[in-house]
């Protein structure tokens, strides 16, 4: 029988495995496992993931689209961040953060407080075991929480795409003791400035937040940029 759209059937695709690795390259690259600047050879990658070509290749489309990675005359590479561009992002990332910092101060109920206190303490707690995964997970959650409470899942979906171009820089900045014990400072009073709905001082709050993790990852990644020793 003949099409009246002209168009045969769809393949069947086997998303939750796509998705699932997505997840997996998506995180060796914020950790670092997968430098910047390294090539990924897709029969290396098959055989140690257990996956089939096409559905690695759909994978890579994905992250390729997402700005993680980069094609070259060989192959796809982990993306190099040039320092302007990394500056442009978390230029747009405080405007965006202190937005959302001023609308949970205006429309977060009681149990968006809640769930942003509960993501605070975990964030916490994985700071204080210093492991780069855990500290991620809990990075997300917060700011999961906190967009769900300023009712804005625009905003979240900007962040995590921002957050993924920069997390390239990063990995190497949150595991420095130092920083993060700053880090945790400034999210508490945050954090303090959102349950108390004070919006424009969190909306500061958050930006300078922001301003701070910037100059502590392109200070990080002042060595040249796609050097594997600094897996950014």
């Amino acid at each position: 029988m003949n099409s009246p759209l002209g168009i045969g059937p769809l393949s069947q695709e086997s998303a939750p495995l796509r998705r699932k690795l997505v997840a997996t390259l998506r995180r060796l690259i914020e950790t670092g496992a997968l430098a910047a600047g390294q090539r990924l050879i897709e029969k290396d990658l098959t055989a140690e993931l257990g996956v089939s070509r096409t559905v690695l290749r759909e994978a890579l489309r994905e992250l390729e689209a997402d700005g993680l990675l980069a094609a070259g005359p060989r192959g796809l590479s982990v993306a190099v961040l040039a320092q302007g561009e990394a500056e442009n992002i978390y230029a747009v990332r405080a405007a965006l953060e202190a937005m959302i910092a001023r609308q949970f101060c205006q429309r977060a109920d009681a149990a968006g407080q809640a769930a942003l206190t509960g993501a605070h303490h975990n964030l916490a707690r994985a700071y204080d075991s210093g492991g780069l995964g855990a500290i991620l997970d809990a990075k997300l959650a917060f700011y999961r929480a906190l967009c769900a409470g300023a009712g804005n899942p625009v905003a979240l979906d900007l962040l995590e795409r921002l957050n993924a171009r920069i997390s390239l820089l990063r990995a190497r900045s949150l595991v420095d003791p130092g920083r993060a014990q700053a880090s945790i400072r400034e999210i508490d009073a945050l954090v303090a400035a959102l349950l108390a709905r004070e919006d424009a001082r969190a909306a500061t709050l958050a930006e300078r937040h922001v301003a701070a993790a910037a100059r502590a990852a392109l200070a990080a990644s002042s060595s040249p940029l796609n050097d594997s020793e600094t897996a950014q």
